[in-house]
């Protein structure tokens, strides 16, 4: 095969992994988007490529005739290995999914702390086996198990085995407007069931006591001596969160600030932690001096960062950073050449070829395109500047970073959270330093912990600190104007934000002038689609009765304004979480007055909120939305004041009271659509 010189190869050459992991992700879509298809024609499919491409490999004349089949089939093998990996590693395929068994009661393994939420324990679980007539049979799949809370269900413990009712439920969407995926999101963590289930229903067969596992041992320990020196939960929360990658207990309003201001990655344990922990083991070893032996640093680093991430609960980002500095370790140990391209498309391949369904992980496509971002475009904006003081050049550093990271990351951030953080430059150098103290000082505690004195003294620097930066985080935040933290784009326009940029880096960095024009063409279509979403965002009119728990909440979207039809209060977690991602998601984040009339016509259909006082006189009305917590007595004067075809029900309303309800519009052969049942209603 013809080998071309460095400087003129095609960047597939420079990186071949990218010729794998391309068909892999196709072949990973392809089961992903596909139903039907039977798994013994794609093995065969798989084995049939593979040999045809070993055959035509013997081929010692190579041509177009020997070059283009064999190109063929090895994609070819490569969609179908990514297909049958999808397709083994999904839970549904397994003959043992509990979904497929009908038991009389389920075991199950707690596999992490039991969660506290405001009624409830949470519990995730992994399904081991059933019960059926005393006999145990296998069974396998995750779920969550809500526990009401009860004096006993403090003693549920992580690693403990239960035996839990057959009672489970599919996990469903609320269904509001723009509200997050979560079923979806289970969905790719094989997660698909739960329960609701009270103490006295659970029989506990063996307790974690004994059993736990040095690392978790290890993770605990540590949890322990930062609860212990740092009285303050703030501090304690990010700590442990940076530290040892636990986020239960960091506050979700510094998470958000973080989030806003760009800087929510040091919280995470991602490529920066890896690089931050091999920077102290090389000055552990500093004093080796001689080139000839710097392969020992990677050789002892690389165990050791593989022991943080898994005591670390091996989050996707982490595991991936992981990956790629073993390879890049091992690499430098064994003196060869250093191709950051490549080695990130091979920790790609390798993480997908274990774990398929992270292809679609926020966490891992976030992670990809910061260090593919660091690798296209650090080096050519590091060398705008030159400054020759050395604090200006670790200045320079952090900024040229933080630039070049932002250029791939920012359309992803605005996809999937809908904010831009506008001082991420800012942020991030100040991040940058602050990491660096407060990650050494966290150590300092860890390591010194059985000295309270020196342990109690940087616990007490840490705190100060901490709290110095999150003044700083949440004072950026505030400069990030409202409308950054509401944009909305399409799937489409995602795409052409990306081709644009893209074909703007090759014009810059490679003089084509064929890709200056490429990306204009996309800069144009993604501006037409943005007038698109402004003019229908301006003409458009809805009335939606939202389904949040507990609580009637109804209101019109027209044009870019929000006016609410309910005056009950909403807490923050439906604000943030349901009513924002609808506002942003309809381009109407402006509150709007709060009109007084009950009775709307809307898409051709007169609507009739109802509060509760029948009117003296009949008048035509198609819908009617109860707009408080009702009684169903109230049917009676409502089918006889009104012609009705359909009666919206809040979320207040008690689920132990609808299924009367719908008996008796049944009767009167009027339609009925209960939020909390049927999901969101949008007219």
């Amino acid at each position: 095969m013809k080998r071309w010189p460095t400087h003129e190869a095609y960047f597939w050459e420079r990186a071949p992994f990218f010729r794998l992991l391309l068909p892999l992700i196709t072949g990973i879509l392809v089961y992903q988007y596909s139903s039907g298809i039977q798994q013994s024609w794609v093995w065969i499919l798989l084995m049939a490529g593979a040999v045809l491409f070993a055959g035509f490999h013997l081929f010692k004349k190579r041509s177009a005739a020997v070059d283009i089949p064999q190109f063929v089939l090895l994609n070819t093998s490569l969609i179908a290995a990514g297909w049958l990996l999808n397709f083994h590693t999904d839970v549904k395929q397994n003959e043992h999914w509990m979904v497929k068994q009908e038991p009389d009661a389920f075991i199950a393994r707690v596999n992490k702390p039991p969660a506290e939420k405001e009624k409830t324990w949470k519990l995730e679980v992994s399904v081991v086996g059933n019960i059926r007539d005393s006999a145990v049979t296998t069974s396998t799949g995750k779920a969550f198990i809500y526990v009401y809370k009860d004096a006993k269900a403090n003693n549920i413990a992580e690693g403990d085995t239960l035996i839990v009712p057959a009672a489970w439920q599919p996990i469903k969407n609320a269904c509001n407007p723009y509200e997050f995926d979560y079923t979806r999101y289970c969905a790719l963590n094989n997660t698909y069931h739960l329960q609701f289930v009270s103490v006295d229903k659970i029989a506990r067969v063996n307790t974690s006591a004994g059993q736990v596992s040095w690392i978790n041992r290890v993770h605990e320990w540590c949890t322990t001596q930062l609860q212990r020196y740092l009285p303050d939960k703030g501090t304690e929360g990010l700590m442990q969160a940076m530290l040892i990658g636990d986020e239960v207990n960091m506050d979700s309003n510094m998470r958000q600030a973080y989030s806003e201001t760009g800087i929510i990655h040091i919280v995470a344990i991602s490529g920066s932690h890896i690089l931050f922990f091999f920077a102290i083991i090389s000055f552990l070893l500093g004093w080796i001096k001689h080139k000839k032996y710097h392969w020992i640093k990677y050789i002892v680093a690389i165990p050791l960062i593989w022991v943080y991430v898994v005591m670390a609960g091996a989050p996707p980002s982490a595991v991936r950073s992981a990956i790629m500095f073993t390879i890049l370790g091992v690499g430098f140990a064994l003196e060869k050449s250093n191709n950051s391209l490549n080695h990130l498309l091979a920790t790609a391949f390798i993480l997908l070829c274990a774990e398929p369904m992270w292809l679609f992980a926020v966490g891992f496509q976030l992670s990809f395109l910061a260090v593919l971002s660091l690798i296209l475009f650090y080096t050519p904006i590091y060398k705008w500047v030159n400054p020759k003081n050395k604090l200006l050049q670790l200045v320079w550093t952090a900024i040229a970073a933080s630039m070049a990271a932002e250029i791939l990351v920012a359309p992803l951030v605005v996809y999937y959270f809908h904010i831009f953080p506008l001082l991420f430059i800012i942020a991030n150098v100040v991040a940058v330093a602050f990491m660096s103290i407060i990650m050494i000082a966290g150590m300092a505690i860890i390591a010194f912990s059985a000295m309270p004195a020196i342990a109690g003294f940087s616990g007490m620097i840490t705190t100060y600190i901490v709290q110095v930066f999150n003044k700083m985080v949440v004072a950026m935040q505030g400069f990030n104007p409202e409308a950054l933290r509401h944009l909305q784009i399409s799937s489409t326009e995602l795409g052409m934000l990306f081709l644009a940029i893209g074909a703007a880096a090759i014009f810059f960095l490679k003089q084509r002038k064929s890709a200056l024009f490429v990306s204009l063409s996309g800069i144009s279509v993604l501006l037409v689609l943005l007038c698109v979403d402004e003019y229908s965002a301006l003409q458009q009119r809805k009335l939606i009765v939202y389904n949040i728990n507990k609580t009637s909440y109804t209101e019109i979207i027209e044009g870019k304004q929000y006016h609410p039809l309910t005056g009950d209060s909403l807490n923050a977690n439906a604000e943030k979480y349901i009513l924002n991602p609808a506002h942003t998601g309809y381009h109407a984040w402006h509150a709007g007055i709060i009109p007084s009339q009950e009775v709307w016509v809307m898409n051709g259909k007169t609507v009739l909120v109802f509060n509760g006082q029948i009117p003296d006189t009949s008048f035509p009305v198609d819908k009617v939305i109860i707009n408080y917590p009702a009684r169903s007595y109230i049917l009676k004067d409502l089918f006889t004041t009104f012609k009705l075809s359909e009666i919206i029900l809040p979320g207040d309303i008690p689920r132990k009271d609808i299924p009367y309800w719908i008996s008796a519009c049944k009767a009167a052969n009027v339609h009925l659509h209960a939020v909390s049942i049927h999901g969101a209603y949008i007219l």
